[in-house]
């Protein structure tokens, strides 16, 4: 059985406001998963949630481990 982890990258302009802009991207290693986030400048907000914010927009990138039999 192996894995991979799906991120889901979506903007926010508000708190309340509904996300658009969704970005998916797909890493069979932690590590590369791991690099991404850091070299994009994400920080962890909770497990399985990372937040970047940049020029007066939100970034919020959810991570989802898939399982593949």
């Amino acid at each position: 059985m192996s894995k991979i982890y799906w991120v889901t990258i979506a903007k926010r302009t508000d708190e309340f406001e509904v996300k658009q802009n969704v970005i998916e991207k797909i890493f069979a290693k932690k590590s590369e998963l791991k690099d991404f986030l850091e070299k994009e400048g994400y920080c962890k907000e909770a497990k399985n949630q990372y937040i970047k914010i940049d020029d007066g927009s939100i970034y919020e990138a959810v991570v989802e481990k898939v399982k593949i039999k």
